[in-house]
């Protein structure tokens, strides 16, 4: 059962078939930093109890912490916002990247639902001073896409919270390639 402290509303049928869908891939543990948009599948993950969850402070000590679980033979993977990606970047690069840490990097899009409202979808929009101070829009939509190309991590999007498709599409390439792939949670589960 959820506990109604943390998660007050009942859990979705996709946030079940989302923690589910990890569990039948082999994942061991999650490292998450919670954020609104991740807390129904944090819940539905733990409630579920199949997968060790695990919570950090920083999202560059969340990447280091899977990193660690992977190196003693776990199979980890990460759930963090993508505000706090830009934060993990030297976690990323010199931890996960270097070591060929086989991570699933499942990221919540803070921020794109704003980007669309003013009439964008945020990988069409050039980042410019003009965009960065305006106060309707969240930044961090605008660099997400960008960022992760810049740092050789390939990436899936999630836009429909009832096709797992590119979280098992992004695992596979994690384990096949030996690196971190990011799915871009780009959808609610509540």
């Amino acid at each position: 059962m959820p506990d109604s402290k943390r998660y007050p509303r009942p859990l979705s049928a996709n946030a079940r078939a989302f923690s589910s869908t990890l569990a039948d891939l082999g994942i061991t543990h999650l490292v998450a930093l919670p954020d609104n948009t991740s807390a129904p599948l944090l819940e539905a993950i733990r409630s579920d109890g199949e997968i060790d969850v695990h919570f950090g402070t920083r999202e560059g000590e969340v990447i280091s912490l899977a990193a660690g679980l992977w190196l003693g033979g776990g199979s980890p993977s990460v759930l963090i916002q993508n505000t706090g990606l830009l934060e993990a970047g030297d976690s990323l690069r010199g931890t996960a990247s270097r070591m060929g840490a086989p991570l699933l990097l499942m990221v919540t899009c803070r921020g794109y639902a704003k980007s669309r409202a003013a009439g964008k979808e945020p990988h069409e929009v050039e980042v410019t001073r003009d965009v960065l101070v305006r106060p309707d829009l969240d930044s961090v939509a605008y660099m997400t896409e960008s960022t992760l190309k810049a740092w050789g991590i390939p990436f899936r999007y999630l836009r429909d919270p009832s096709d797992l498709g590119p979280v098992r599409e992004g695992w596979a390439m994690a384990r096949s390639e030996e690196r971190p792939v990011a799915v871009l949670i780009d959808a609610a589960f509540d």
